[in-house]
């Protein structure tokens, strides 16, 4: 949770942030010693502009909509998308998280116009709630999924399917070379981080009650977020595009199907 915070406060403070995001600066500033790793902040930050597009065509599309973050930690999309004019006015945003940290977040962002579902992903309880809310769904799942038990995710999968049918997935998918880097590298070395299931092609999944609508490695951003890039984060994204430990780390956005 705090990784990623910290890689979208050192982002925002540069001249020309690949996603502006001053509420995460403010938020880092309560953390001190947050662990860090350079190469990976840049994934994370690429990762996060990639879902921010994809999040603001289906606002645009469908502005009355439901927005479900699985995982949200003190993730502000919401409040970046609307700095940046993204249309969430009328939409509806869900947050899904451990009880800890929906405590955490209440703490730290108070006021936001937010449904905070405190419990596991595992769990139902969200779906009931999102249930409730307007059609269409778009459930957003940033570095949540890849590292929850696989039968775990086949059972979410097809839970969904069976109650919003039709909604759509954003999620990231790890291949085995990139989670063996990522189970070794710094700030996550202390073996804590484990992938229960690897993907090296979003196409596998599709058995599992997913159709699949497009796909894209980490730092192949789309055009449209590539032309907002600065030259030296071009640069940064194009040397991400040939390391080959991250070079299985892809994102994905699905269609679920009904059973």
């Amino acid at each position: 949770m705090l990784a990623p915070l910290r890689a979208r406060a050192q982002d925002a403070r540069r001249r020309r942030p690949v996603s502006p995001d001053p509420l995460a600066v403010g938020l880092a500033s309560e953390f001190d010693g947050v662990p860090s790793n350079r190469f990976d902040d840049i994934a994370t930050v690429l990762r996060g502009a990639v879902f921010d597009h994809w999040v603001r065509e289906f606002l645009d599309a469908h502005p009355g909509g439901t927005v479900v973050e699985l995982g949200a930690g003190l993730n502000t999309r919401a409040e970046r998308l609307a700095g940046r004019g993204g249309g969430r006015v009328d939409a509806t945003w869900v947050d899904v998280d451990l009880p800890a940290v929906a405590e955490l977040r209440r703490e730290l962002l108070p006021g936001t116009e937010r449904r905070l579902v405190a419990g596991s992903v595992l769990d139902e309880d969200w779906l009931d709630v999102a249930r409730e809310m307007p059609a269409p769904y778009l459930l957003v799942s940033e570095s949540v999924l890849t590292l929850l038990p696989e039968q775990g995710v086949q059972r979410i999968v097809f839970t969904a399917g069976s109650i919003l049918p039709g909604a759509t997935l954003l999620t990231d998918t790890i291949g085995r070379t990139t989670a063996s880097y990522l189970e070794r590298s710094e700030p996550l070395s202390s073996g804590s981080l484990t992938f229960d299931w690897t993907c090296e092609d979003p196409a596998e999944l599709q058995p599992w009650g997913l159709r699949l609508l497009e796909s894209r490695n980490v730092a192949a951003v789309p055009d449209a977020v590539s032309r907002a890039l600065s030259p030296a984060a071009r640069a940064r994204a194009t040397a991400l595009r040939m390391t080959s430990r991250l070079r299985g780390h892809n994102l994905a956005r699905y269609e679920l199907l009904a059973p």
